[in-house]
């Protein structure tokens, strides 16, 4: 075993003339090869935070590591939209692993945003196994879906129910197609947690081509009253041979009703000179099953989408709603932010309501770590089943049913873009 050489370094914020160190340690972390475009044109194209970019110096003043967050605004359940600090670009060159730099930037990020950001955090793990130590929990899955499309026929409700779609189907360049794309999306903002809101460059990260890949193909559904709904896709040519081998990668469906989510899945479904169909994020449970005769034709798998982090205890839950009125005592350990620490009194009058939560020395109803509690945030990881793994210990019968039951929420998280 060999032991890494001593270390020392800084963690401070990015200063102009680190950018271009800072972006080659990400491109190494992350395998990415030699970096082409320039600093200016990586940063307006990923619409990276200056201001909200921390760095690790060593003492030979090189950048060693980066940590990001995006300022995003998310559906939390009950339909809110609130601020939450979407963390990424969290790396360390290869050459100062194991010696620390990644906990000393994830504590020096929490810290900055304790002391008056956003109360929640939230990110996508490149390794499943990193951030449980800094009070991050899953929060929401997604499934990866594969589907033969030679196999991937209707049901005959399924049939009907896209023909009674008033809307017609128009192809458009994502330019002409992102008033439809915005209208359709601000629409829906509200209706499923973990949704995030857009804005232009977000749509251009999304629709537009880029690290190798082209602009996606965007069907637009517009019927008599306006557009109601858009898928946005891109083919990959297959080898050539006797039978098609192509690949369709759907990158997003969204529909206002479910005549126009059939339409639009039967137009993907049927594209000529294609075999597969994948898309890299769909929700769980994915209507899509529902649709096909055969759904085992969509080869899927369970995997973690959103870790959330619960930075202020008492901001944090008292900006989403709950599925059930609850009143109970919650002791937090949390090892990272002190202040979250402690027993809460967490009261919910009425279904649908916001919690009122207040520091307590009275005797704890559950007792949670703070990665638990921001599993639970937005509804689709239950309590209870933290409790089965031993993760929720319950103090007072019936806590874990009725925490588990308020903070439950209908329909499920999804969050449908890598940030």
């Amino acid at each position: 075993m060999t032991t890494p050489a001593p270390s020392s370094f800084d963690v401070r914020p990015l200063e102009r003339e680190d950018r271009d160190q800072a972006l080659d340690v990400v491109w190494r972390a992350f395998g990415w090869g030699y970096r082409q475009d320039s600093v200016d044109d990586v940063f307006a194209g990923r619409s990276i935070e200056a201001d909200r970019t921390l760095v690790a110096v060593d003492a030979s003043s090189d950048v060693v590591g980066t940590a990001s967050a995006y300022s995003l605004r998310m559906t939390m359940p009950g339909g809110d939209l609130q601020p939450v600090a979407g963390v990424w670009m969290v790396t360390v060159a290869p050459t100062h692993r194991r010696r620390g730099v990644m906990t000393a930037m994830m504590r020096r990020q929490l810290a900055d945003l304790a002391a008056g950001g956003e109360a929640v955090a939230a990110l996508w793990a490149t390794e499943a196994g990193v951030y449980g130590r800094y009070g991050y929990g899953i929060a929401s899955w997604r499934q990866p879906i594969e589907v033969d499309l030679s196999r991937a026929a209707f049901t005959p409700h399924a049939r009907d129910l896209a023909a009674r779609s008033p809307a017609r189907l128009h192809l458009m360049s994502p330019d002409d197609a992102l008033p439809h794309l915005t209208a359709i999306h601000d629409g829906i903002l509200g209706a499923r947690p973990g949704t995030l809101a857009r804005d232009a460059d977000r749509w251009q990260f999304l629709l537009g081509g880029g690290d190798g890949r082209p602009p996606a193909e965007v069907v637009v559904a517009i019927g008599p009253d306006g557009p109601t709904g858009y898928a946005a896709y891109r083919v990959r040519e297959g080898k050539p041979g006797l039978v098609p081998t192509g690949v369709v990668a759907v990158q997003e469906v969204s529909a206002t009703d479910p005549a126009t989510h059939a339409q639009l899945w039967r137009y993907l479904l049927d594209l000529d000179l294609l075999s597969t169909l994948v898309c890299e994020s769909r929700p769980v449970p994915d209507p899509l099953a529902h649709l096909l005769v055969d759904h085992r034709r969509m080869h899927a798998r369970l995997d973690e989408a959103l870790w959330v982090r619960v930075v202020d205890v008492e901001r944090a839950l008292g900006a989403r709603a709950f599925a059930a009125p609850v009143d109970l005592v919650l002791d937090v350990t949390d090892d990272v932010v002190p202040a979250n620490a402690g027993r809460w009194h967490v009261v919910v009058a009425e279904a649908g309501g916001t919690a009122v939560v207040r520091r307590t020395d009275a005797r704890p109803d559950l007792s949670l770590d703070v990665g638990d509690l921001g599993a639970a945030h937005l509804g689709a990881t239950p309590l209870h089943v933290l409790a089965l793994a031993g993760r929720v210990v319950e103090h007072t019968s019936g806590a874990v049913a009725a925490a588990s039951a308020a903070w439950s929420w209908s329909p499920t998280a999804h969050t449908a873009e890598i940030f």
